[in-house]
């Protein structure tokens, strides 16, 4: 009998990013007749599971990691989850441990961004307010001990470009990382007509309007700015959706001549909804190790315009699937001008996104997972030590 598979994230639920992704294989597990846990100290929107959830340090929750002061919430609450999961699954010696980068122990590890390369990015782009966050010092130190000490048997990049970094920064060998992509439930992000009724009426979006989608929680890095030029250069027939928790005020003041035309929704349940509701996805991000935003959109049957960043490049392609772009607005507004002005192209593109997602879906990535555990387990079962240096 396989034994338990347990996931270790500090939210589990349906509605982030790798929380999302937690989710999601804990629910393909439980369709493939699999017995799994979580632990876990918050859960969000995950309605019922066969899944077991073992909560710990619950009193984290106090701290709000989203907002103008989650820098310093996610400064306590991320080490603290970090301790308390570790001394759980350390009890939990039966059962095969895929951590999501939130304990010190385990068989797994997903590696869904490498911090030290996002952080060479934004050096490179002259950014330095990354080091008022005394986050980064905690993200260090913990990824210096589970990566660069190799702690795990296996580490799961979610993209072949996260691989190289794990190379590059951590000197992991290649036969100790496996890539397994980041999926997408075919069946929840789809076009929907009445959903897109319903968004646009709440929002007081005319239902004939070209409209674009952005969604994300860090409008700096993942290229929010460019969106808002593109906008103030396009026509104005077009409106933009933005979906996030960040800080809207930079943004708005730089809407001088489309502002009426934007609506920040702000962080919202049930994202799906806002996908079915638009026409094309606009993503200009700095970094990226996968973007499940852009998968999503993609199996909505959107076109995505998006940079070629992290695992983004791995999946579009230019002209046949969507539309890559570049950091700046002129750029953006343009390549959006000549699709949405050629409505054969816009058809062929979302059809051909649809596709693509349709080869991402769940319970193919959740397969992947349980062949890489299947040979852990075989490792665990011969006696196999670690080898805790890179060679």
């Amino acid at each position: 009998m396989f034994p338990e598979i347990l996931q270790v994230i500090q939210e589990f639920g349906a509605i982030g990013g790798a929380d999302r992704v937690a989710w999601e294989l804990a629910q393909a597990f439980n369709r493939a007749g699999l017995t799994n846990g979580v632990v876990a100290s918050a859960t969000r929107d995950i309605g019922e599971t066969a899944t077991h959830i073992t909560v710990v340090s619950p009193w984290v929750n106090r701290f709000s990691t989203r907002g103008g002061m989650r820098h310093m919430a996610r400064t306590v609450v991320y080490p603290a989850f970090t301790l308390a999961a570790t001394r759980a699954v350390r009890r939990r010696s039966g059962s095969l441990v895929v951590s999501h980068g939130d304990c010190l122990a385990g068989d797994v590890v997903v590696v869904h961004a490498v911090n030290a390369e996002n952080l060479q990015v934004k050096k490179a782009a002259g950014q330095w307010r990354w080091m008022l966050n005394p986050l980064h010092a905690w993200v260090a130190l913990r990824d210096r001990w589970m990566i660069g000490g190799l702690r795990y048997r296996r580490y799961i990049a979610v993209s072949h470009r996260v691989s190289q970094e794990l190379h590059k920064h951590y000197a992991v060998p290649a036969n100790r990382i496996r890539v397994i992509p980041n999926g997408v439930d075919v069946e929840r992000f789809r076009p929907d007509p009445s959903a897109r009724r319903e968004i646009r009426e709440t929002f007081g979006i005319p239902q004939d309007a070209p409209l674009l989608l952005f969604v994300g929680h860090e409008f700096d890095r993942k290229g929010l700015a460019h969106v808002i030029d593109a906008m103030e250069r396009l026509g104005p027939e077009y409106r933009l959706l933005v979906v996030g928790s960040d800080n809207q005020a930079p943004y708005r003041a730089m809407a001088r001549v489309s502002g009426d035309r934007i609506v920040y929704a702000g962080e919202q349940k049930g994202i799906e909804r806002f996908f079915a509701a638009a026409d094309a996805f606009v993503f200009p991000t700095a970094y990226e190790t996968f973007s499940l935003v852009c998968m999503e959109a993609m199996a909505s049957g959107l076109t995505v315009f998006a940079t070629a960043v992290g695992g983004i490049e791995e999946y579009l392609k230019d002209g046949r699937n969507g539309v890559t772009i570049v950091q700046d607005g002129a750029d953006i507004a343009r390549k959006i001008d000549a699709v949405f002005g050629d409505a054969a192209l816009m058809r062929e593109m979302q059809a051909a996104a649809q596709a693509t997602a349709k080869a991402y879906s769940w319970d193919s990535i959740a397969a992947q997972y349980v062949d890489l555990l299947s040979e852990v387990l075989e490792e665990r079962k011969a006696g196999r030590k670690l080898v805790l240096q890179p060679s």
